[in-house]
């Protein structure tokens, strides 16, 4: 009866151990990762891996670091707005019986304009970020791209990994 205990003791302690070391960790992005992972950050990271290569001079990422930074000063106002907006909505609709149409219109069509103003707003950076670089840094930026793009391809899942000799095979059938 011993043996058969510590037995199954050591069976159910290396499948728990099994299972944690095969645990997949959350896939979910968090909130922190979503600010730090958004679209102007990672051009500024770009611009300050490669400085050398582009040929960018301090005084030009000092320029970009204040776009970026003034762009996020921005967003957030427009983000805390929408927040507003949402909740004003949600005050509107707490009333089925006596919804009002037109105020429910209004909101909707300030929190658009407030998303298409974002949008231009992210526009107008990149537009000014393209503006700080000379032409040739621009077009060295732009081949850097393309080569990373290259040597990637999207999976089913779209997140991109690397090209495998078997990967490559399969894409030409």
């Amino acid at each position: 009866m011993k043996k058969i205990l510590t037995a199954s003791l050591i069976f159910s302690l290396l499948a728990l151990s099994v299972a944690v070391l095969f645990a997949r960790p959350q896939q979910r992005m968090t909130r922190a990762r979503r600010m730090v992972d958004r679209p102007q950050n990672r051009i500024l990271g770009v611009l300050k891996a490669n400085q050398e290569d582009l040929g960018i001079t301090d005084d030009q990422i000092e320029q970009v670091q204040n776009l970026v930074f003034s762009f996020q000063e921005r967003s957030l106002e427009m983000r805390h707005k929408s927040s507003l907006n949402r909740l004003e909505l949600q005050k509107l609709m707490e009333d089925r019986e006596n919804l009002d149409y037109d105020m429910i219109k209004a909101v909707l069509a300030r929190t658009s304009a407030d998303r298409n103003e974002m949008f231009i707003e992210g526009l107008k950076l990149r537009e000014d970020i393209s503006n700080v670089l000379t032409p040739e840094q621009r077009e060295a930026l732009k081949e850097l791209g393309r080569e990373g793009m290259r040597g990637r391809t999207r999976n089913l899942r779209g997140r991109f990994q690397q090209r495998s000799p078997r990967f490559r095979n399969r894409i030409r059938r």
